[in-house]
């Protein structure tokens, strides 16, 4: 057991640090960082050999969501009222009504093209791990739609900041703020999808009243957990970098939300509910706190990201690579639909809308979620790991690399960002 221990610290520090040092090469590539990570945690376990892996789904599951409750918590923490009030109800049309949307036209799309070409080959189709064909269901479809209906901050802004001159400052604030209210989102419709797979719906209404109730609960205890963390973070001794506001504000994180969970209530509400009102809170330099917890944040997104690497083969990813591309695809229509709907009435230009339609990258949240449907014992969650690896690295290879050259085009028509932009995420 103690040699097993230190070769998983052995492992993920290895790959931690050289996550980190693969930055400057993504830099100059222009694409992502995470796509880099993504591609060193899938390729480590071939040198394993005999088919195995470093960690077994249940590990990454429970990995993954230690680091889900960290990213919902500073995805929170850096939504500021005071700097997105201006774009904040277009931002939560794109963040609520819009991942409704992508996520129902990727879910109908998916569920109706499998069943109306099940004796065609006009389109790629869904293997299993064990080469068998798999006709999406409704719960496959809509976890599917769920799982890629959200956007992640880090993301996106770690790709933005580079050429955020380029970019309308109330743009940017759209954007950050649609990335930080939309996790939530498809976390729920997850959930949903996987109860129905699981046949947990057979009576809808008390399902509806457990969920509501451990959403409740999730929110009570957060914004319980925000308050006593105000209190204590409000203290002179925490007014200035490294005072140790983070450690205290990580300390609040794990206990507030592990007495969410033993009181029935969503550990992952309960992390975003803390963050947002904590970060909005008057009595916290919030600047200092998420200035130094963004250490926590980046590796949070780092270990996820890892995980999936380590508990996904090549050969998979391989096998999927051409549903999952017809998949991206899908959700990219989705996506530009659902954001002309929710900005029509909003004072951003046609050109800003279409930026704004290729700036939603995915990233550690879906994988955490896919990480979900594997440890669970749907007969398609084993899939869904690799599928969403191949999902996301079209997304940071296709829209990381035109990104700038998107920007370019916008700036031709735009004026240049204000000064007081966000991208505090």
């Amino acid at each position: 057991m103690e040699q097993e221990t230190y070769t998983y610290m052995i492992v993920f520090g290895g790959l931690l640090l050289l996550s980190l040092l693969l930055e400057g090469i993504a830099e100059k590539l222009k694409l992502p960082g995470m796509l880099l990570v993504l591609i060193l945690g899938l390729l480590f376990p071939d040198f394993l050999g005999d088919n195995q892996t470093l960690i077994n789904l249940d590990q990454a599951q429970g990995i993954s969501s230690l680091g889900l409750v960290v990213i919902l918590f500073y995805g929170g923490m850096t939504s500021r009222w005071e700097v997105m009030r201006q774009v904040i109800w277009p931002g939560l049309r794109m963040a609520t009504l819009g991942c409704l949307i992508t996520a129902g036209t990727v879910t109908g799309l998916i569920y109706g093209l499998s069943h109306l070409n099940l004796n065609s080959h006009l389109q790629p189709i869904l293997v299993g791990l064990t080469g068998h064909r798999i006709v999406a269901d409704l719960p496959l479809a809509l976890f599917i739609g769920a799982m890629l209906c959200s956007t992640d901050a880090t993301a996106v802004l770690a790709l933005l900041r580079p050429i955020a001159n380029k970019i309308p400052g109330q743009l940017l604030n759209l954007i950050e703020c649609e990335s930080g209210f939309n996790d939530p989102v498809a976390v729920i419709l997850a959930g949903v999808a996987l109860a129905l797979a699981k046949g947990q719906l057979e009576d809808p209404l008390n399902l509806l009243r457990d969920v509501g109730l451990e959403f409740l609960v999730g929110a009570v205890v957060g914004w319980a957990g925000a308050l006593v963390g105000a209190r204590i973070l409000c203290r002179d001794n925490y007014s200035k970098h490294g005072a140790g506001g983070e450690a205290v504000s990580i300390a609040l994180l794990m206990l507030t939300s592990a007495t969410a969970f033993h009181l029935g209530g969503s550990p992952l509400l309960c992390a975003y509910v803390m963050g947002c009102v904590l970060g909005n809170s008057s009595k916290v330099d919030v600047e200092i706190i998420a200035s130094d917890f963004s250490v926590f944040n980046r590796a949070s997104e780092f270990v996820v990201l890892i995980c999936l690497g380590l508990v996904v083969f090549p050969a998979n990813v391989w096998v999927i690579k051409g549903y999952a591309l017809l998949v991206f695809v899908i959700t990219m229509v989705g996506r530009l639909g659902m954001t002309f709907i929710t900005l029509h009435r909003a004072k951003f230009s046609a050109p800003e809308k279409l930026f704004s339609t290729f700036a939603g990258l995915r990233g550690a949240v879906p994988i955490a979620i896919a990480l979900q449907a594997a440890a669970s014992p749907v007969a398609w969650g084993p899939l869904m790991p690799a599928f969403a690896l191949g999902v996301v690295m079209y997304g940071l290879v296709f829209q990381g690399y035109f990104l700038p050259a998107a920007a370019d085009l916008l700036a031709r028509t735009q004026k240049p960002a204000e000064p007081e932009i966000a991208l505090g995420g």
